[in-house]
């Protein structure tokens, strides 16, 4: 176990804070169909996602397809998404508890997500209504995703911590090698969406196979 000493706590969000994969992929489906293409599987969809929309949709559409109708696609799907983006959604197991008491042991709480800013808050208004995260961050068109470091380096000031003093949390590669890249501890989520030797190879500092788990690193 890390004998860090943590000040904030940084969550991804789709995959770990939330199962967000079946309103992903029932309103990717929606766009596809809308303009004849075929749809997916969860398992083909849970491959597609964490690193943001556009890329969700050019791997959903089919080989081949033009830039211009991927970006029909692409429309079609960030309109209707925010309309539709908590129909299926639901917590992880232990996920409000954590979150819970992270915040009552005086952690700052942070997401970082790709997805959507709009939507990423809209998610976390309606699903944490009292959460204290201080910072809710997603894809703003301005901050580059991840795993690109841009986001970090603003977020650490915004908290006012050093990189030492954070603890990542997230279920994708790009979540691993984001963490890694800034001199966060990676904490890979296994409960999520990629399998755990992609997130060891990718950089996790640590497995955990469910949110509670984390807690004896952050007392």
């Amino acid at each position: 176990m890390s004998k860090q000493k943590f000040r904030a706590a940084v969550f991804d969000l789709d995959g770990t804070l939330l199962d967000t994969l079946y309103d992903l992929a029932a309103c990717a489906d929606k766009a596809l169909a809308s303009y004849g293409f075929p749809g997916h599987t969860m398992e083909e969809y849970r491959t597609y996602i964490g690193n943001g929309i556009p890329k969700l949709v050019a791997r959903a559409v089919p080989p081949g397809t033009s830039e211009e109708d991927i970006q029909k696609v692409l429309n079609f799907y960030l309109s209707y998404y925010p309309e539709h983006c908590a129909e299926h959604t639901r917590f992880f197991l232990g996920v409000e508890e954590t979150i819970r008491t992270l915040h009552e042991r005086g952690y700052l709480l942070a997401v970082l997500s790709n997805k959507t800013e709009a939507t990423a808050k809209k998610i976390i208004d309606r699903y944490f209504p009292d959460a204290p995260f201080c910072v809710v961050w997603g894809n703003n068109g301005v901050r580059p995703l991840k795993p690109a470091t841009d986001a970090g380096y603003l977020l650490l000031s915004e908290l006012g911590c050093g990189p030492e003093e954070v603890f990542y949390v997230g279920d994708g590669d790009t979540d691993m090698e984001f963490a890694s890249r800034m001199g966060f501890f990676a904490a890979g989520a296994t409960w999520g969406y990629r399998p755990s030797e992609v997130l060891k190879r990718c950089g996790a500092d640590a497995l955990f196979s469910s949110m509670e788990e984390i807690l004896p690193y952050l007392p």
